[in-house]
């Protein structure tokens, strides 16, 4: 394990001299592009798909506070828990679009026909999937058959394909990628999530065929229970060790954490623009849930369980005190823990086992697959507080609190099977905190857990939790026809039209 954790020291240390400013110039341009190697290539993709600035606006200012993980008093970046169309909503798209796509695509381009990295070609099209999975769940159709390829191909205004392609598409390349998998043939390079490691690829990608045929289940049945029973078939993640995540490095703003590099650069603890919601907080002190030590601190560090307090959604400073009448100050309000969360060299996470463990659970109580529910609820619940430990001595959960906790029987006593799947679909939105990009997306699938919508008076969705994000106002401009024929055939750009998996 050390061993492995230098390996992406040393890597990270690396990627800070490439993502400067002219590593975007010397990819610009075909005929110079074999001038960038394939290993910092999937370095810098892996390494930015999460940036501070999608850390701070998609993931905690829109995703987690739309799901009521997250609550702000703020109007403009922070607005995701009163339903606001801010600009904000675009920058995901515009972001992920402008730098991580189109270099991951020129990776591809470089090894595809190369026989010396079939397992380098292999990891990014595994890669690929999840990238665009997380672009699509948020947006619906958007560019993909023709996106990350302008520069070669001079099609500088890419169609939007239809999600159900998308997810085709998806699925098509993680079974290749799968398939060329090879522990015998070379190692991969550039790798920071696995350190090149095989298979713990193969489990990550059977993982992401899982999510993807639960996801599909009102969409495509027949095509969702085939993943389903495929993925478990061919190998998901079997321990919390299994993790996918970046393993950040302190030092460097290139290199460090994310999120706690916003927080500590945007001095989010002192203006209080980022809280625990009520209703998370509500969830974890009724269950006398563990990871809120994990989880939430007051500003000043303090985790004491009887001071933590949660800020409720869909409020603004002047109409605060109708919804918290105690209201006096946002210090009295929980935030992210600093002793763990927002470390410079806390991980970012991509998959977690405990959300394999539960799409396996509610796949069993569907009859999807064979199996104990309960058992694969259990294992979740384990994996999610052990996989605490990553944030060091303050995260590590006591074995004697996991089984204190498992104690209390809410498996048991949910009695009906709906009763059940609401219980999953809780422990998946606590086991997801901090990957709101999921948490968003499986409770859009499921209605889980079930959550009181905000009725924040001046926004166009009051009452109504968002099924998507709306498209960058620059579309409309820069590939005008394109994104109007996708609003044709998917509906209106509007955070109240669902995507094709949530229909």
């Amino acid at each position: 394990m050390i061993r492995y954790i230098l390996k992406i020291t040393t890597l990270l240390f690396t990627l800070a001299f490439i993502t400067s400013c002219d590593f975007e110039d010397k990819n610009i341009s075909p005929n110079s592009s074999g001038t960038i190697k394939p290993g910092p290539l999937l370095t810098y993709t892996q390494l930015n798909t999460s940036n501070e600035g999608l850390a701070k606006r998609t993931q905690v200012g829109y995703c987690m506070m739309m799901v009521q993980q997250t609550a702000s008093l703020d109007l403009n970046e922070m607005a995701g828990d009163k339903y606001l169309e801010t600009e904000t909503l675009g920058i995901f798209f515009t972001t992920m679009y402008s730098t991580v796509i189109k270099n991951l695509q020129e990776l591809i381009n470089l090894v595809e026909d190369d026989g010396t990295m079939v397992n380098t070609y292999a990891v990014a099209l595994i890669w690929k999937s999840y990238l665009f999975h997380r672009i699509t769940d948020l947006y619906g159709d958007v560019p993909y058959s023709e996106a990350g390829n302008g520069y070669r191909t001079q099609n500088f205004y890419p169609k939007y394909d239809r999600q159900s392609d998308i997810y085709a598409g998806l699925v098509s390349d993680i079974e290749k990628g799968l398939s060329l998998l090879d522990e015998t043939k070379e190692p991969v390079e550039g790798d920071v999530l696995y350190g090149g490691d095989i298979t713990r690829w193969k489990r990550f990608g059977n993982s992401l065929l899982l999510r993807f045929g639960m996801r599909m289940e009102k969409a495509d049945p027949a095509q969702s229970r085939s993943l389903v029973t495929k993925a478990v078939q061919g190998g998901v993640m079997q321990s919390a060790g299994d993790i996918c995540m970046v393993q950040h490095v302190e030092g460097k703003a290139s290199t460090e954490n994310p999120l706690g590099y916003v927080f500590k650069s945007h001095g989010l603890l002192v203006s209080g623009a980022i809280k625990i919601s009520k209703t998370f907080m509500d969830r974890l002190k009724s269950t006398n849930d563990p990871r809120m030590q994990v989880y939430c601190a007051l500003p000043d560090g303090d985790t004491a369980r009887d001071k933590q307090k949660g800020l409720p959604n869909g409020y603004d400073l002047l109409t605060i005190s109708s919804g918290d009448p105690t209201y006096t100050s946002l210090p009295d309000y929980s935030t992210f823990n600093p002793a763990t969360l927002l470390l410079l060299n806390a991980p970012t996470i991509y998959m977690v086992h405990a959300e394999v463990e539960l799409l396996q659970a509610e796949a069993i109580l569907k009859g999807y697959i064979s199996g104990d529910a309960k058992a694969h609820y259990e294992n979740a619940v384990r994996s999610s507080m052990q996989q605490q430990a990553i944030y060091g001595d303050a995260g590590v959960i006591p074995e004697q609190q996991i089984e204190e906790y498992l104690s209390q029987g809410l498996f048991e006593k949910a009695t009906t099977t709906e009763e059940k799947l609401n219980l999953i679909g809780t422990e998946f939105w606590v086991a997801t905190f901090l990957n709101g990009y999921e948490s968003y997306a499986n409770w859009r699938r499921t209605g889980y857990p079930r959550l009181t919508p905000a009725s924040y008076q001046s926004s166009p969705n009051k009452g109504t939790i968002p099924l998507r994000f709306r498209y960058p106002t620059e579309e409309y401009s820069i590939n005008e026809d394109n994104v109007a024929e996708a609003v044709n055939n998917q509906g209106e750009d509007k955070m109240s039209t669902a995507v094709w998996w949530d229909k």
